[in-house]
């Protein structure tokens, strides 16, 4: 074969020929937000609802006809980029992969779900957590709702307009709350027994008891995981592009809210706590100021995000209680964990990120430079 001749057969780069538009990823946001609402919904039910004994319900309906609109919405983006004579692989848009991958996987979860049902009936509580079908259901969901994030992130250096940006943001944010979800079992903001022990109500008053060792090793698991699903999305981010003060205020402030929504806030003040804690998330994002250039900062803003955020989370369950179960070294420490949890990630990504492209002139084009 002519040398010359395997570029014209190889066609243009994936990224010319299959990138997505802003707008586009905006409405693949819409129908993620259905989809992602659905989830909620039905997280809800399994939370609160004591007899559930069929698949077909309405909160299900939600669920499924959220997919159902990301299902067409992706095959559509499919299609339209799809020409005669070429593999429809080839027609998926950069960054899109793992949706269509997602949309597979849901629907054959789906139809899992619906078999799993029906030979086991409904599961409650912690049960729904570990179901193969629902696991399958979850992955599927956190692959469509990152399609954005990833499309951006597949955006030559530079190209990254607000528009997109913003879309990215959001994106991330779904993704975290799908993780939150399924593993809402350890997630403090939906279960507030995680942290306190009560011993036999005296008066209509629950008794705090000191923490066992097993409760506070349960307790310091729950924080971790907690942290990694509302921070991780952030600093994903932030190592890519200069985020605003508000967006890590309100990636770690909305999915709490939406833990406590789904569980019937039957711990509504701790939506309060998750306010004050996402305000001194974003007061220290504000003052840092870190961006992709400045690993320093970054790393110095992903170590003091998660002990802000959880402070008042403390503060006000021991304000409710009167005290903690925990010891102050181990309420202390849980604090200090989450801390070096983050800093570990942030140096990781630091030590895996790519350098700025240089051009002509020597100047940066990061990224995070459009």
């Amino acid at each position: 074969m002519d040398a010359a001749a395997a570029p014209a057969l190889a066609g243009p780069p994936a990224s010319a020929r299959r990138s997505t538009t802003a707008a586009e990823d905006t409405v693949s946001l819409v129908a993620g937000l259905w989809l992602l609402t659905g989830t909620y919904v039905d997280g809800w039910a399994h939370n609160n609802l004591a007899h559930l004994e069929t698949f077909f319900t309405p909160w299900h309906a939600v669920l499924y006809s959220g997919f159902a609109a990301n299902a067409v919405w992706i095959g559509s983006l499919v299609w339209r980029r799809h020409r005669r004579g070429t593999r429809w692989v080839d027609a998926v848009p950069a960054g899109y992969g793992g949706a269509a991958i997602g949309v597979a996987l849901f629907l054959v979860s789906g139809v899992a779900d619906l078999v799993w049902h029906s030979v086991f009936g409904i599961e409650q509580d912690i049960k729904a957590l570990f179901s193969p079908s629902h696991l399958g259901l979850a992955t599927g969901g956190f692959l469509i709702l990152g399609a954005p994030f990833a499309a951006a992130t597949a955006a030559p250096p530079g190209r990254t307009t607000p528009t997109r940006l913003t879309t990215a943001l959001v994106s991330a944010g779904l993704c975290g709350m799908v993780a939150i979800f399924i593993l809402q079992e350890f997630a403090v903001f939906a279960r507030h027994g995680l942290i306190q022990t009560y011993g036999p109500s005296l008066g209509g008053i629950r008794a705090v008891m000191p923490a066992t060792s097993a409760s506070t090793i349960v307790a310091l698991g729950s924080f971790l995981v907690s942290t990694a699903a509302l921070f991780v999305p952030i600093l994903l981010a932030a190592f890519r592009w200069p985020v605003p003060a508000a967006v890590p205020a309100l990636l770690a402030f909305v999915p709490s809210v939406a833990l406590q929504a789904m569980v019937g806030f039957r711990d509504a003040r701790l939506v309060l706590a998750a306010a004050a804690g996402a305000v001194l998330v974003g007061l220290a994002w504000l003052a840092l100021r870190p961006r992709p250039d400045r690993a320093v900062r970054l790393r110095a803003a992903a170590a003091i995000a998660p002990p802000l955020f959880w402070g008042p989370y403390f503060a006000g369950v021991a304000w409710t209680d009167g005290r903690l179960s925990f010891s102050p070294e181990i309420w202390t420490g849980i604090l200090v964990w989450t801390a070096l949890e983050t800093l570990a990630i942030a140096v990781l990504l630091s030590a895996t990120r790519k350098p700025p492209a240089r051009g002509p002139s020597g100047a940066g084009t990061a990224a995070g430079a459009g």
